[in-house]
């Protein structure tokens, strides 16, 4: 059974994790052309070190240990 967590909760749950440095952005539309079209970026600083959509966001996540596998974000 998969539980849904918000963005916004996970996005929370993941800039504790990294105490801050690193974070889960939503792009505006302008952003999102210059990103291909993704729809959220991983940032560290300055410094845009990924892009992509919600799957991308819950790989992110896991692999910083903030989402569990049985946990689905719901944007």
């Amino acid at each position: 059974m998969s539980t849904t967590v918000t963005f916004k909760a996970i996005q929370r749950r993941f800039e504790r994790s990294q105490n801050h440095r690193s974070k889960i952005c939503t792009l505006s539309p302008r952003e999102r052309q210059g990103m291909h079209g993704s729809r959220f970026a991983l940032i560290d600083g300055n410094s845009i070190l990924d892009a992509g959509d919600l799957g991308a966001v819950e790989r992110w996540c896991q692999d910083a240990g903030v989402l569990h596998p049985s946990e689905t974000i719901v944007a």
